[in-house]
């Protein structure tokens, strides 16, 4: 059998095809790259505060949700684009929908890492 898109090669090119996605994203998109330096500092923070295992894994799926939620929205950007490459009203509707889903992940996101982080601090300063 060929290396066609079945069988057992079916897994290696999804997951070969999401590899090339993630790169792509990160190499080419300034907010997937805004994302992961907050990531990157959200961790080193959690290191120093000491997180439980519990808090760390609803931080890695929260980071997870945001990231995602990023790079689906740049994928249906450009294929928005590509489709209907002039400015359309409702192209532009939905672009905005996109990105304020986005924006509601991140602020979920904020105010989870405050659930998390400010009880800590306070209690130092405490």
């Amino acid at each position: 059998m060929a290396s066609d898109y079945r069988g057992k090669n079916r897994f290696h090119f999804g997951f070969r095809y999401a590899w090339k996605g993630l790169k792509v994203a990160i190499l080419t998109e300034r907010n997937v790259k805004i994302h992961l330096l907050a990531m990157i500092m959200v961790i080193i923070i959690g290191l120093i505060t000491k997180l439980s295992t519990v808090e760390w894994a609803i931080l890695f799926l929260t980071i997870g949700a945001v990231i995602s939620m990023e790079i689906m929205n740049t994928a249906l950007e450009r294929a928005l684009d590509y489709l209907e490459p002039k400015k359309h009203t409702a192209i532009g509707t939905a672009k905005d929908l996109a990105a304020a889903a986005v924006l509601v992940t991140a602020i979920i996101a904020i105010i989870i890492a405050c659930l998390i982080f400010l009880p800590k601090w306070l209690a130092i300063l405490a």
